[in-house]
């Protein structure tokens, strides 16, 4: 069955009601490290639109994210074409596929909320 998306220009909010957003949608686009982090959080599936850098550090930098996520075939072309470093097609979006992502996210936010905090974690090295 194909997903047939409907577009919605949002006004600005404040960081409760950008996350209300990011949980309230199927699909999310997100920009920059802290935007992702919040996507990631809400456990609704996402596209990151990377910050390019001049020497194509963001090619790996997103690479290595989605590896950390295990992100199916059909996300990672989502990522890498969206931005602009893979020419082609957009994979089919349909509910199938945006289950694989559903499930993709919430099993890489289920493993970050598994980590101890920041401080638990500097506690352990300090000497």
């Amino acid at each position: 069955m194909a997903v047939h998306p409907s577009w919605s220009a949002l006004p600005y909010t404040d960081q409760n009601g950008f996350d209300d957003m990011l949980w309230a949608c199927d699909l999310n686009f997100v920009r920059g490290e802290d935007s992702l982090v919040r996507a990631l959080l809400a456990g609704q599936p996402f596209i990151w639109d990377i910050y390019p850098q001049d020497d194509n550090a963001h090619h790996a930098k997103l690479e290595a994210f989605l590896d950390w996520m295990q992100a199916p075939e059909s996300l990672r072309r989502a990522h890498r074409v969206w931005n602009g470093i893979e020419i082609g097609e957009w994979p089919a979006l349909n509910s199938n596929a945006l289950a694989d992502w559903t499930s993709c996210v919430r099993t890489a936010r289920q493993r970050l909320l598994q980590q101890p905090n920041l401080i638990s974690q500097l506690r352990l090295h300090v000497v």
